[in-house]
């Protein structure tokens, strides 16, 4: 059974100007991300503007990644909808596939009780293999829905329930998360600020979305994590805060695609209602990327 661990990039759906996914596109950024060393991937989520798609634009999608990238990396795909129906639906896809493992998101936009949230996750953990992964997945200042630690303590009890993606800046919910779930428990963070402080913590890994800009720079975080140096991943850490005040922390999709032409990439779009930089906002952006740049790569 593979597992989401240290550096997880969840990668952004690159779009052509007219809403069209742009499958080009989609292959040249998986081959950068590769050979700066990311190896698992967490697609098809809000990063990758997953709720702009239908159901079929999503299968289809998720089956050009697998093939692409093969065994030069693990796919986990997001499987999370309003409809538990159309979440196991998307989760018996993704194991069909080849996938890695999933994450779903919670319920959204109606509100629904911790009854019915443990009720979903065990209708997708129930929907396919018993040792295929499935990772919960806790946005509550985007699905209004929060997903407690007294619920999760119990969902972990499902053999192939096995983490939960919580994007979340509360150091004190992380803790009571990792402290009150087995410890083969995967809690991953999706909160780049205290990336550090959370795997100090006991954090297993960390979904991390201005990976898409310089996955290079969490990289580096990791490897110091992982060979004791803590002064260094400190100071990575600082770069850290400052490229997610820059790229916004991914509270606008945009950012990241206009930054990704300082990689070399040509333009990307978003998918409306989600709408492109301003000329003011590229001016100050390419300002700030060619500094970054300069003084992290």
């Amino acid at each position: 059974m593979k597992r989401m661990k240290d550096l997880v990039v969840p990668t952004i759906t690159p779009f052509g100007k007219n809403g069209e996914i742009d499958i080009e596109g989609i292959r040249e950024y998986y081959d950068f991300l590769i050979k700066k060393g990311v190896k698992n991937f967490y697609i098809l989520g809000t990063t990758g503007e997953v709720f702009l798609m239908n159901i079929e634009e999503r299968k289809k999608t998720a089956e050009l990644i697998i093939n692409h990238v093969g065994d030069r990396g693990n796919i986990f795909v997001h499987t999370g909808s309003i409809s538990t129906k159309e979440a196991c639906e998307l989760a018996q896809h993704a194991e069909k596939i080849g996938a890695a493992g999933i994450g779903a998101v919670t319920p959204f936009y109606f509100n629904v009780s911790q009854y019915e949230m443990e009720n979903y996750y065990y209708s997708i953990a129930e929907s396919v293999s018993e040792n295929f992964p499935v990772y919960l997945y806790n946005l509550p200042g985007c699905t209004t829905n929060d997903l407690l630690p007294e619920t999760v303590t119990k969902l972990a009890k499902i053999q192939n329930i096995v983490g939960i993606k919580n994007s979340m800046s509360d150091i004190l919910r992380l803790s009571r998360l990792i402290d009150e779930t087995p410890k083969d428990f995967d809690v991953i963070i999706g909160s780049d600020p205290i990336l550090m402080t959370a795997i100090l913590y006991g954090a297993k890994g960390s979904v991390s979305g201005n990976a898409n800009v310089f996955p290079e720079v969490f990289l580096k975080l990791f490897e110091a994590l992982n060979e004791g140096n803590y002064e260094k991943a400190h100071k990575i850490q600082i770069v850290i805060k400052h490229i997610a005040k820059v790229l916004k922390d991914g509270a606008n999709l945009a950012y990241f695609k206009q930054a990704l032409i300082f990689r070399g990439f040509k333009q990307t779009f978003t998918r409306k209602p989600i709408l492109g930089l301003n000329q003011k906002e590229k001016k100050e952006l390419n300002v700030e990327m060619q500094d970054m740049i300069k003084k992290y790569l």
